[in-house]
């Protein structure tokens, strides 16, 4: 089995902090082999429940519609996006803009869609109004009862508004675990749901991540025996942004993904870097200048995949006698290979901290083990930061003025 591989360039050239590696790498570690959202991968029965949970739902279906916000939705979205395989078309609702939510149900025979919807506490704005814009529509124009029929909720088992809707209404309901939160939860059936139903494998998901979460319980971290010493680097004040650079458009919402669980996570008490998403090789038009040729503040990980020989030819005789002749013969793939080496190239010569992670295949086990190393790392570095990695208190007081506006 193809797993991915880590580089590292430059990271030791920051001083280490006066730390007890080896105390901090095994409160890591434990707190690491205790967590739900990584335990879940162990946990065979449960994964059966959700195959047959999917299996039920889908039944006579062919489009899907989810709604959901953050955690509800991009780990799905991610994973289901990086495969570019799905036996059902699914279409992913995280964002309330009126105008597309409006526009997209007209498009549809609404009353032949299975809708899944998404909410951890049952009371998130954005979701419940989704859905109660919905019902609206059915109201109005098909039987309510088509409506409730293809519906699947995911959500605590707790007296919250979109179970009860639920619960009064025969929807198909199946309990999101309360002890994982949702930028956590793609392991769980709020990722695994929607990625079965698209028709990936999601045994060799959990056989990725296991391959991970084994090597870093073992303390075999790659080449490199202390988690804990290993991201020193991450508290060195002078980087204030943490760069992710994906070589595939396979992996544009993996970044959306990545952003949520690394800025929810880590940004509290003034303390944090900064994640941003850039998209290779698009943005080497528009970033890279300011990467290679502005403040060192940022810290990269190139995450890439083998290209060469992938794609369409380029024709030979359009491009033969021109300045781009060297284009000639060549796969799309060849030419995103060459930039994407390129790039690192030069980031490697002018003496930048970065990493690549590389990605033999996009598949369902890579991506696995690559969510469950960033799930790792993620906790790794709020333990530096020393912030709580499971709350975020910061974003309440915005959710209680907007109730207020409403009111």
């Amino acid at each position: 089995m193809d797993k991915i591989k880590t580089s590292w360039f430059n990271y030791k050239n920051f001083n280490k902090k006066n730390i007890d590696y080896i105390d901090l790498n095994n409160r890591i570690k434990d707190k690491i082999k205790k967590l739900p959202a990584l335990k879940i991968i162990k946990n065979n029965s449960l994964l059966k429940k959700t195959i047959d949970d999917a299996n039920s739902f889908m039944n006579q279906k062919k489009i899907f519609v989810i709604f959901g916000t953050g955690g509800s939705n991009l780990g799905a979205r991610a994973l289901i996006n990086s495969i570019k395989k799905s036996k059902n078309k699914i279409y992913f609702f995280d964002n309330i803009d009126p105008d597309n939510f409006e526009f997209f149900l007209n498009k549809f025979e609404l009353d032949k869609i299975g809708f899944i919807i998404i909410s951890k506490s049952g009371s998130t704005p954005e979701t419940l109004s989704q859905f109660s814009c919905l019902i609206e529509l059915f109201n109005n124009k098909y039987k309510l009862a088509n409506l409730f029929k293809n519906c699947l909720i995911i959500t605590e088992d707790s007296p919250n508004p979109l179970r009860k809707i639920g619960d009064n209404n025969n929807c198909i309901i199946v309990n999101h675990e309360k002890d994982i939160g949702g930028r956590y939860s793609i392991f769980s059936n709020v990722g695994i749901l929607p990625a079965l139903i698209a028709g990936l494998d999601i045994s060799q998901f959990y056989q990725g991540a296991s391959e991970i979460f084994d090597k870093i319980i073992e303390d075999n971290y790659y080449d490199h025996a202390n988690l804990a010493e290993l991201f020193t680097f991450q508290t060195n004040l002078d980087l204030k942004n943490n760069v992710i650079f994906t070589y595939s458009d396979s992996l544009f919402f993996y970044g959306k993904w990545y952003l949520q669980l690394w800025a929810e996570s880590i940004g509290k008490d003034n303390k944090g870097i900064t994640p941003i998403h850039s998209v290779g090789t698009t943005d080497q038009h528009s970033q890279l200048q300011l990467y290679l040729a502005g403040p060192r503040d940022k810290f990269f990980t190139f995450i890439t995949t083998n290209n060469s020989g992938v794609g369409i030819k380029m024709n030979e005789r359009i491009l033969n006698n021109t300045e781009l002749d060297y284009l000639a013969g060549k796969t799309m793939g060849d030419l995103m290979q060459a930039e994407q080496l390129a790039t690192i190239q030069t980031f490697k010569k002018n003496n930048f901290v970065f990493r690549e992670i590389n990605l033999p295949l996009i598949n369902e086990f890579t991506m696995g083990q690559l969510m469950c190393l960033d799930i790792i790392e993620t906790i790794t570095a709020c333990a530096f930061f020393e912030v709580n990695p499971f709350d975020q208190p910061a974003v309440e007081e915005g959710k209680k003025l907007t109730k207020q506006y409403l009111s």
